[in-house]
């Protein structure tokens, strides 16, 4: 597989202790392990692409408040289970509301993405792709956690 600099700013996104993307609330040790990959990864990929982000400390100030805005993106009906709560809103406008600001959230997220990978190449390396074989040359561990290994946590 080939990384890109856009798979890079997602990593970077992702490892954010705040970032929920990819987790599972009901299965307790897969997100702190997926975490733990989604670190790695970042680690290994801005290594493989070398770069260095304290090289540029205006550049990581911009890249670490995206970062952190990225992971603040919300909704209200960002938790579990809603099942229940889903059928008492039915046929009012708040599901249209939630809907309405759930693509919002997807748009800025998109957006965000779109600055760190900017900024990540203003950074600059000279690297445009890394492969999987670089990745593992520098001892990252490339398979993600897989869920349906972890018992689910009710």
């Amino acid at each position: 597989m080939d990384y890109t600099r856009r798979d890079l700013a997602q990593a970077v996104l992702d490892a954010h202790p705040d970032s929920r993307r990819g987790l599972d609330m009901f299965r307790g040790g897969f997100s702190k392990d997926m975490k733990q990959h989604q670190i790695q990864l970042r680690d290994g990929l801005l290594k493989a692409f070398g770069i260095d982000l304290k090289a540029d400390p205006a550049m990581k100030m911009l890249l670490n408040n995206t970062v952190r805005s990225n992971a603040a993106i919300t909704g209200p009906m960002d938790f579990g289970e809603g099942g229940l709560l889903f059928r008492r809103l039915e046929g009012g406008g708040v599901l249209d509301k939630v809907d309405e600001i759930h693509a919002l959230n997807q748009m800025s997220a998109k957006a965000h993405l779109g600055i760190v990978e900017e900024v990540l190449g203003m950074v600059d390396s000279s690297v445009w792709t890394v492969t999987t074989e670089d990745l593992v040359a520098l001892g990252v561990e490339i398979t993600s956690p897989n869920k349906q290994n972890y018992e689910m946590d009710w």
